[in-house]
């Protein structure tokens, strides 16, 4: 046996073991593992499809909450905004009120300093009057009439009007 010159025998069984080895490997190792593998593939472009369409889900829902997150702060910026107007306004409000409140109450003070001051005047008057006809009594020696005493109360008021 020459290792250069071929044995027809041992090709002739060599081929059939080959034939009989690759169709029993083609029919119960490489289509099962076939099979398998063309499984996986199927599961992995299904794995990444939804993958995929899981990124896009999550940039959909990322846009979404920024833009909610975007309304929700002007929506507070407005509302703190109406806020600070409001505020303003109320305070404005009040302030107004205040000072129509100390107004009246100074318009009120004024009217109740003149009700005094005319009552004072009228008990002036009213002591200037008894005063002058108790006077007039003493060094004229008689009562005078009331228009006697009105004139001479008038006299005497043109006469402190003048000193003042």
């Amino acid at each position: 046996m020459d290792l250069l010159t071929p044995d027809t025998g041992l090709m002739f069984w060599t081929v059939i073991t080959f034939a009989i080895l690759y169709f029993v490997l083609g029919k119960f190792v490489w289509k099962p593992v076939g099979e398998v593998l063309d499984e996986r593939e199927t599961r992995l472009k299904n794995s990444l499809a939804k993958a995929e369409e899981a990124q896009k889900s999550a940039e959909e829902a990322l846009v979404k909450n920024k833009e909610m997150l975007e309304n929700a702060r002007a929506e507070v910026q407005g509302l703190i905004s109406k806020g600070k107007k409001t505020a303003e306004s109320v305070r404005e409000e009040i302030m107004t009120e205040a000072r129509n409140e100390a107004a009246a109450l100074i318009e009120r003070a004024r009217k109740e300093v003149r009700l005094e001051q005319d009552k004072a005047l009228d008990e002036i008057r009213k002591l200037a009057v008894e005063l002058s006809i108790s006077a007039t009594q003493k060094v004229i020696g008689k009562a005078l009439s009331d228009k006697e005493h009105q004139q001479l109360v008038n006299q005497s008021f043109k006469d402190l009007g003048e000193l003042n």
